[in-house]
């Protein structure tokens, strides 16, 4: 919470309009998902307009390449469209491996800021 830029996704949690997932294993927390919505500045860095939240991951170090972050994303894709969100999007660094699950599971570049690519996926496709 005292780096600003992670703040902007935590603070107040929940607000209206939050909503994630936490997987853990055998009661131990081994990762987490949540979407914010951003009505107007300060936002985050995978804002794409006031109707699309900002879907951040989080999977421990020592979880990675497990499949958490797969299942992760695809609950959060459920409840987005459970509440009938539209679209979700998200930043990530290009070199980030994460990247191909995202574009795996349906995600877009819609823009990009230096080397970071903002990502969008349409939640009405199946």
């Amino acid at each position: 919470m005292r780096d600003p830029n992670v703040a902007l996704y935590l603070a107040g949690w929940p607000r209206a309009g939050d909503f994630g997932v936490i997987a853990d294993d055998d009661g131990a927390p081994v990762g987490a998902a949540w979407c914010r919505a951003f009505g107007s500045a300060p936002h985050g860095y995978g804002f794409v307009a006031p109707d699309v939240p900002e879907l951040t991951i989080a999977v421990v170090t020592e979880q990675r390449g497990r499949g958490i972050g797969r299942l992760l994303l695809e609950e959060m894709v459920l409840e987005a469209r459970r509440r009938a969100i539209e679209r979700i999007s998200l930043s990530v660094e290009a070199d980030n491996p994460a990247i191909r699950l995202y574009a795996d599971l349906g995600f877009v570049e819609e823009s990009r800021v230096a080397d970071s690519p903002t990502m969008v996926l349409d939640c009405r496709v199946m």
